[in-house]
């Protein structure tokens, strides 16, 4: 994808200059244009912007206030800025540094040097890019179940921890279902594990598909699953969800691939509530929603439990 550049210069024919040099880059898929700091904040707030150049002086808002715009709006403190003024002296140069230009260029600048330039910094910005995404990608690895694609344990202990907290600060009820498949054993026994592997994943889906946007689904281990439902208005109301997945998953049919026969399963469930006088913390709570799963497993299966 090509990457967009906006001048920002109130003077039209700096900036028809400078679309004239930039037309020698191939990299570039566009070059916006404004024509003082202001309008350049409207202009990115909508488009993707790779690199500023911007003057130094201009109306409504100069190069500097825009520098320390950008820098404060976590949104845009990573495009790289490059200043572009008359004025040489020193003074401007350190002040435009340490507010959070990248590089300062004083005017008339030659276009083979300008080109370098901005060529030079549209690298950065693409390293810098790169970079961001693999860092978000491990930082997904590290809280994502790699077979279901919900969350994993680690990550449910730390949310619960959290969504605890805030439900006795701001006196929510928050519930927790603790799930598991019945008789898993002998899906992998007679289906063999890369299918039970297969109903797992379409098991993570399903329950993805099935709970609200602000609820919360992990994989506990093995073919156990978490639900958290924060912010209860009823207890009652978490009875119903899960129900309604209870149900979900007793109608679905599991790897169903080609001419294959399809899968069959079934859970138990156990539901605790947390209220916002209770003392317990989310390890108390996980336990009461295990022994509530423990006893839908004791009544025959295919059921909830509530304590």
């Amino acid at each position: 994808m090509g990457m967009n550049v906006l001048i920002v210069d109130d003077s039209k024919t700096t900036r028809r200059e400078i679309i004239q040099t930039l037309r020698k880059e191939k990299s570039l898929e566009s070059v916006l244009e404004a024509s003082n700091g202001a309008e350049a904040l409207k202009l990115i707030s909508d488009k993707k912007v790779d690199l500023i150049l911007t003057d130094l002086m201009m109306p409504v808002m100069d190069g500097f206030q825009l520098i320390e715009t950008l820098k404060s709006d976590e949104r845009f403190n990573g495009i790289p800025v490059i200043l572009l003024s008359v004025r040489s002296d020193l003074e401007d140069r350190v002040k435009g540094l340490e507010r959070g230009a990248w590089d300062f260029l004083v005017k008339p600048v030659h276009p083979v040097e300008l080109l370098a330039r901005i060529k030079a910094m549209l690298r950065v910005k693409a390293l810098q890019d790169s970079l961001r995404t693999r860092i978000h990608q491990l930082e997904r690895l590290s809280i994502i179940d790699g077979l279901t694609g919900l969350y994993n344990k680690k990550y449910l202990i730390e949310f619960l921890r959290r969504e605890v907290n805030r439900a006795k600060r701001f006196k929510f009820m928050l519930s927790c279902i603790m799930m598991d498949v019945d008789h898993f054993k002998e899906v992998n026994d007679t289906h063999g594990h890369t299918r039970g592997d297969h109903v797992l994943k379409e098991l993570g889906g399903l329950l993805g598909d099935l709970i609200r946007g602000y609820d919360f689904a992990a994989r506990y281990g093995g073919d156990e699953f978490t639900l958290v439902f924060p912010q209860q208005a009823r207890p009652d109301g978490t009875q119903g969800l899960a129900e309604r997945v209870r149900k979900s998953v007793e109608g679905h049919a599991f790897e169903k691939v080609g001419a294959r026969r399809p899968i069959r399963i079934t859970v138990s469930m156990g539901i605790t509530t947390l209220y916002p006088d209770s003392p317990d913390d989310h390890e108390a709570l996980l336990e009461r929603a295990d022994d509530a799963l423990y006893r839908a497993k004791s009544q025959g299966r295919n059921c909830i439990v509530t304590v």
